[in-house]
């Protein structure tokens, strides 16, 4: 018979209560990382078959909270992780990390408008002296930081968005289609490694020089036309970008 902790009234799958109730575990440091989650511990705990076991901890597996070890068994895997699929639209990490679970939250600075560095305005064709608008978006995971952003978008003149507008709609692409009709046509990224920089590492709460997963990305309008750039940065052991290619 299922414990207590398992409600079977609910309609949500027994593997899925499961899974939920280990990953809120391993997040909130509950459940220790140098040892191992047994089948047996599990079965002894929730009384139920292998069956919604194995499936909860192959979920985990593939979502990143626990990893198999030869010999050993599952290992819960230190810090939050996030896994993010490539189509999560612009602005939608927010989305998508509350969805997944991981009790999320985004700070925005205040947004100015200043002219961007030469590398951003070479990628955005923007003018020598075009002002673009700036800020930079933290998000946080389970109460850890897992990002950095910083954004140039090149706006209209009368577009001034406050901070509070930045961080309830997720994005200035979602302002700028409500009040202008401009629409995000497309996003070409580039990903590559980094180290973190004593800043950086201030930032993320690691150690200077740790490994960062960097996401640099440019937006496009309707018609083509560059309008953001985004400099992102994550914690590398904390994030998972996903992603397909279709032949």
């Amino acid at each position: 018979m299922p414990s207590s902790e398992i409600d079977t009234g609910t309609g949500v799958p027994i593997y899925r209560q499961i899974k939920d109730l280990l990953r809120d575990e391993i997040l909130s440091g509950q459940i220790a990382h140098d040892r191992p989650i047994t089948e047996a511990q599990l079965l002894e705990r929730f009384g139920v078959s292998r069956a919604p076991i194995r499936q909860a901890l192959k979920e985990l597996s593939t979502e990143g909270f626990v990893y198999r070890q030869q010999g050993r068994g599952t290992f819960p895997v230190p810090g939050a992780r996030v896994e993010r699929p490539s189509d999560v639209r612009s602005g939608g990490l927010y989305e998508y990390l509350s969805e997944a679970g991981l009790n999320p939250s985004s700070t925005v600075t205040d947004p100015v408008k200043v002219v961007a560095p030469d590398h951003v305005r070479r990628e955005l064709k923007a003018a020598k002296d075009e002002p673009l608008l700036h800020f930079t978006r933290q998000i946080a995971a389970g109460g850890a930081p897992v990002a950095e952003l910083m954004v140039y978008v090149r706006v209209p003149s009368d577009f001034n968005p406050t901070k509070e507008e930045l961080e309830t709609s997720g994005s200035a692409f979602t302002l700028l289609d409500q009040h202008y009709g401009l629409l995000l046509e497309r996003v070409e990224h580039a990903a590559y490694a980094s180290a973190a920089t004593a800043e950086q590492a201030a930032t993320l709460q690691v150690e200077e020089g740790s490994p960062l997963f960097v996401l640099e990305s440019i937006f496009y309008i309707t018609g083509g036309v560059p309008t953001g750039w985004r400099y992102a940065i994550h914690k590398a052991d904390d994030f998972k970008y996903r992603f397909s290619v279709h032949h």
